[in-house]
């Protein structure tokens, strides 16, 4: 199953909810119905046996407004994505660059991780009260994605141990978890409502009891109702739990085998599971609002469900042997603390040694990372939403080449602004001294090191193989601005790179990327939608993306047509007749950024269709050159579709 049918398989997964949530409220909509005509008719001076089906009709549809409007609530305050989920249940937000020895090692392993898949460094909240082994990623999209860590957790797990978790729940990011768990929350609120109302209903009644026949009978009626509300809308809320742990479940089962595949090291995520199983605290959640969260987490955070039914989550044992299958049953202690000063024998060592970024000696080139200098025309969509312990290996890698002075930028609220402008700044020293004081003037802070010449020669020499993760490090920093900043920061960015009166590739990725993980965060773009569930609809985009791509591949015509027609060739059998070539001047950066901005809202399948066509334009010589794959990654980004570094395997 690759990352497309993964992404199918969680939106056929959330149609199935919605379809089952619409039966359940349909259900609950008729019963509290039929309950209000029977209160009615109880209350009547004489006795009726005959239901009131208008009362029905009407309390019925009344009840059903009154789920939606519930469920709808629940889902708008919800549209700030993962931190408001984060925040819900207690969290804080760790800043980038904090140097908490807890959080910076936590921070160092979800950078690797960002940077080994191909996505923008999801924000971290640390659930400070929170004692047990817990942790959840929450988002709609990849742009506002969140990793939630409970204190008990990085205090408890060795670095190994808490990247095994973290893996676990990248994959959740990667594999369209996070929207249907989001989608989920929303839906059970509005069916817990009649559940709430009939707590209502129980505590309005009169504190002490009436003399009066007729009121008596009364308030017993309304007892009546108000418990068997609560009744209704407990079972439609256990209905819903167990439509939610049904999905859930198996999609655990997944996680887990992912963050294997990802760390190559079964004994780090086993070993944490083993751990849960082991502490006094396991995983449990006080958060009052852990139940709605529950499907959201590494392991169930709750006590233990009345039957395994309801349980959002396998049972420890299955999913240690899942991974351990010579696994002896016992349960190590927890009491390991992570040392608050790592060490050279330190279990966290490895990440602790990576923080200070020392570079290493030798040119910046990417091979001194591992990155590629080919691809296999076979291996282009089996990278997309994929990663392997190459990439991880990649990424650490990565941390420990670039300078310290530029990973502290891209994890500083002001540096972060530097070192992205400061990318887009001319090569020429003269013109650079110009933008430099041209930006300082404008309120952008440079500090001592990034003013260094060589640290801007450093970055300038760096290539978009290696300045791209670092835009991807100084997301969760430029979210931090507030609204003013952020245009000011837009405008200044649109500046440079007019400047020249030419945008180059580099320029063009480097604002796509930007844009598209920040707009989302400062309400000047909503979520991508899927709208377009046809390739034939997007013909003249496809056809956009497909000529410049062949456009840029080479500058022999022949060569140019080739590669056109292998990408075309992917899409004609679902248009029924030819794609029709662009010429050059429809096919500037502007016009396959407005491409984009409209691919980006297609369905998973037709998506990869079109980046399958896009692989194949641009490898029809056989060979992707890094600059070729660097700039298919940034329309892999637009489409939301991460493809991490490509990178040689062993």
């Amino acid at each position: 199953m690759d990352f497309f049918d993964r992404q199918a398989a969680a939106r056929k997964s959330s149609k199935l909810l919605v379809v089952f949530f619409v039966i359940g409220v349909l259900g609950i909509a008729v019963s509290v119905g039929l309950l209000a005509s029977w209160g009615m008719m109880k209350m009547e001076a004489g006795y009726n046996p005959v239901m009131d089906t208008s009362i029905i009709y009407k309390v019925g549809g009344a009840t059903l407004i009154l789920i939606l409007l519930g469920s709808l609530f629940k889902t708008m305050s919800l549209g700030a994505g993962g931190s408001a989920v984060a925040r819900s249940l207690g969290g804080h937000r760790i800043n980038p660059d904090s140097a908490d020895i807890h959080e910076r090692v936590l921070l160092n392993i979800v950078e690797e991780m960002s940077i080994a898949c191909g996505i923008a460094v999801p924000e971290v909240y640390m659930l400070e009260d929170e004692h047990g082994i817990n942790a959840f990623a929450a988002g709609r999209t990849t742009s506002d994605a969140v990793i939630g860590v409970t204190r008990g957790c990085v205090r408890r797990l060795t670095r190994d141990e808490l990247q095994g978790v973290i893996a676990h729940e990248f994959s959740h990011i990667l594999n369209g978890d996070m929207r249907l768990n989001l989608r989920l929350i929303g839906l059970l609120f509005g069916i817990l409502m009649i559940a709430l109302c009939g707590r209502a209903a129980l505590h309005a009644m009169p504190r002490s009891s009436s003399r009066n026949k007729d009121d008596g009978k009364a308030q017993m009626v309304i007892l009546l109702i108000g418990v068997a509300l609560l009744i209704i809308g407990y079972l439609g809320v256990l209905m819903a739990n167990l439509i939610k742990a049904a999905v859930s479940r198996q999609r655990e089962f997944l996680a887990d085998a992912s963050a294997v595949q990802f760390t190559r090291n079964p004994q780090g995520i086993g070993g944490a599971l083993k751990k849960i199983g082991g502490f006094a605290e396991g995983s449990k959640l006080s958060s009052h609002k852990a139940e709605e969260a529950s499907h959201l987490f590494f392991s169930h955070g709750l006590k233990a469900a009345m039957f395994n039914a309801f349980a959002t989550h396998p049972p420890i044992d299955e999913r240690i042997r899942a991974i351990d299958p010579q696994w002896d049953g016992v349960y190590p202690g927890a009491d390991y603390v992570f040392p608050l000063q790592g060490g050279e024998n330190s279990p966290a060592a490895p990440g602790i040694s990576s923080l200070a970024g020392t570079k290493a000696s030798g040119e910046a080139h990417p091979a001194a990372l591992g990155l590629a200098e080919t691809i296999p025309v076979t291996g282009i969509l089996d990278h997309v939403g994929e990663m392997k312990s190459g990439h991880v290996a990649h990424a650490r890698q990565f941390h420990a080449f670039v300078s310290g002075a530029l990973l502290a930028a891209a994890r500083s609220e002001l540096g972060s602004k530097a070192l992205v402008l400061a990318m887009l700044l001319p090569e020429e020293e003269a013109l650079r001294e110009a933008g430099l004081k041209q930006l300082e003037q404008a309120g952008i802070h440079f500090d001592s090191h990034l003013r260094d010449p060589d640290c801007l020669d450093e970055l300038a020499g760096l290539s978009p193989a290696l300045k791209i993760p670092l835009i991807d490090l100084a997301i969760p920093s430029l979210r931090r601005m507030d609204q003013e900043e952020y245009e000011q920061f837009l405008a200044l960015m649109n500046a440079l790179i007019e400047s020249d009166r030419q945008v180059d590739l580099f320029e063009f990725m480097l604002q796509r990327i930007v844009r598209r993980h920040l707009d989302i965060h400062f309400n000047r773009h909503k979520a991508s939608e899927d709208r377009y569930k046809s390739v034939a609809v997007l013909v003249d985009e496809i056809a956009v993306l497909l000529s410049s791509l062949a456009g840029l591949s080479s500058e022999d015509p022949s060569s140019v047509d080739y590669a056109f027609a292998a990408g075309a060739a992917e899409i004609e059998p679902f248009i029924g007749g030819k794609l029709p070539f662009k010429q050059a001047s429809v096919c500037g950066l502007q016009h396959i950024d407005d491409a984009l901005g409209r691919v980006e809202h297609a369905i998973a399948p037709v998506k990869k269709i079109i980046l399958q066509a896009c692989g194949k334009a641009v490898v029809a010589d056989g060979i992707i050159a890094p600059q070729e794959a660097e700039l298919l990654r940034a329309i892999a980004d637009a489409l939301d579709c991460p493809v991490p570094p490509f990178v040689t395997m062993e």
